[in-house]
């Protein structure tokens, strides 16, 4: 038992001595390529800030060009905030995250058991992304729209799960099961995302 404790303790100190490398290589100025040999991957995750990497200022640049006020995007997005009650914008979906942030909230939506939450994938649809960023003032990655207003970023979603308030804080009901399930699953969606 305690070879894999050491395993893993070596494992997580060499993670962590090579993303803090990575992460003073990325805030001096020395390019990922030269950084790459470390192995260190999800680069961006484990070194330096996204909002800090050129490439995520050029996506989110390209999205507000792509935006551009277009009165179409305005009215898809004005119609479809006011018709579902919770919006989460993210990258990726609750079935399929592409990155660690949106695993994370699928982790935890998903062992919350909320449903009825409807979600936009920011990486397919860069106009939507632009308007997040365009009517909200600052670079999003993860934003969750109730009743048509912004109500949580990544970090306030962490927080309120981490304190066991975020269904209070969404005002969800606790999901009541089906008289027909066993009793060990009362109360549970069928099928974890995760």
């Amino acid at each position: 038992m305690t070879v894999y404790h050491r395993i893993a303790s070596s494992f997580l100190r060499d993670s962590i001595a090579r993303a803090a490398l990575a992460r003073r290589a990325c805030l001096s100025g020395i390019s990922a390529r030269a950084v790459a040999p470390l192995g260190c991957r999800g680069f961006s995750t484990l070194g330096c800030s996204v909002f800090d990497s050129p490439k995520y200022k050029k996506f989110i640049e390209d999205a507000k060009k792509s935006y551009g006020g277009n009165r179409e995007v305005d009215a898809a997005m004005a119609e479809m905030l006011t018709s579902k009650p919770l919006v989460l914008f993210m990258e990726g979906s609750l079935d399929h995250p592409k990155s660690l942030c949106a695993g994370n909230l699928s982790k935890i939506f998903s062992s919350l058991q909320i449903t009825g939450i409807h979600t936009v994938d920011l990486l397919q649809h860069p106009e939507i992304l632009g308007y997040l960023c365009t009517h909200l003032n600052e670079s999003v990655r993860t934003v969750l729209f109730k009743d048509g207003q912004p109500m949580l970023d990544y970090d306030l979603i962490m927080e309120l799960f981490k304190k066991g308030t975020l269904l209070q804080a969404l005002e969800v009901p606790a999901r009541k099961g089906d008289p027909s399930t066993h009793k060990h699953f009362k109360g549970f969606l069928p099928i974890a995302n995760y």
